[in-house]
């Protein structure tokens, strides 16, 4: 049953990467996996076997979400419906907060090793002793001094303006990407940048590819991809493949090495660090909610957004709690 509702995790991740303004690290966050996830990407070196299992289902599911809804999303629920379904995320994005709010204020609590008493020292390897709810390093006692409230308040206002900010981006023009050497090159930059904000909460990846100009390209690449294998057109297949795989090698390198900075960051700045993705998660439903704007909005979209906010903050909720 893990394994199954694993998978649904990561096929929400891979769907909220593909829609413009939607965070697949928010989605982390907010189904409260995002800990599990970081370290064991991280850890996919020293120890391969334990982050590959980990990590397994929700691969499977990303790329079921990407690969299945690709279409759906991008030509079918954006284009007919496009209120209800950012209204979905925005709901799941929601009801994620309240988790990630006990993070941030619970974070940082350690006592200092001169203050630590031995009993100090038992709780805490009672508590790294525990089943695995996340394969990040735990901060060394003492590694740690809480920050000043004000601190944070800035932290958290500081990202949260950055998301805002970034709305102002603007859509690049649209850049066709064909084979060749020099486009091999760019897309594995676009794949670093995308990955980065899969990991870090509140930046949408898919923004950062219609800022560049590339967002087009990259989907229709995956989609052209699934269509040519199916009608087994293995030169359109082939063709579509030298795009993607460019780009998702960037990927890989931009998730392992933004995930090691964030991992650092935790440890190192545990609660100013969830002060910034608080900030960047509370911003999120902002874009999300502009993107879908335009055109005339009748009453049954509004409904059926309440409905599907309804819907994505209480599977959000539940998951986190989980």
């Amino acid at each position: 049953m893990k394994f199954i509702l694993d998978i649904i995790r990561g096929a929400v991740i891979g769907i909220a990467n593909i829609i413009p303004g939607v965070s697949g690290g928010t989605m982390m966050v907010t189904m409260g996996i995002y800990d599990k996830l970081l370290g064991s990407i991280t850890g996919i070196v020293k120890d391969f076997k334990k982050s590959i299992k980990t990590l397994f289902p929700y691969i499977i599911g990303m790329a079921v979400g990407i690969g299945a809804f690709a279409f759906l999303l991008t030509k079918v629920l954006l284009v007919k419906a496009p209120l209800p379904t950012a209204f979905a995320f925005i709901g799941l994005i929601v009801g994620g907060v309240p988790v990630l709010v006990k993070k941030a204020v619970s974070a940082g609590n350690m006592k200092t090793v001169e203050s630590a008493t031995e009993e100090d020292v038992a709780v805490v390897a009672t508590e790294d002793d525990k089943a695995e709810k996340s394969t990040m390093p735990q901060p060394a006692l003492g590694a740690q001094k809480k920050p000043n409230l004000v601190l944070c308040i800035f932290v958290f206002a500081l990202f949260f303006a950055l998301i805002i900010g970034m709305q102002f981006l603007g859509e690049g023009a649209e850049r066709a990407v064909t084979p060749s050497l020099v486009n091999v090159l760019i897309l594995l930059v676009m794949g670093v940048l995308a990955a980065a904000a899969m990991v870090i909460p509140g930046v949408s990846g898919s923004l950062l590819l219609l800022a560049f100009g590339y967002y087009n390209s990259v989907t229709g690449a995956v989609t052209d991809f699934i269509s040519a294998v199916f009608d087994l057109d293995i030169a359109t297949a082939w063709d579509k493949f030298l795009i993607l795989f460019p780009f998702g090698i960037g990927v890989l390198l931009g998730i392992f090495f933004v995930a090691k900075l964030i991992e650092w960051m935790l440890v190192k700045h545990e609660r100013l660090t969830y002060c910034g993705i608080l900030g960047l998660v509370c911003a999120s439903p902002v874009p999300v909610f502009l993107n879908a704007l335009g055109g005339t909005i009748g009453v049954g979209a509004v409904i059926a957004s309440v409905i599907t906010f309804a819907a994505g903050f209480v599977v959000a909720y539940k998951m986190g709690r989980e």
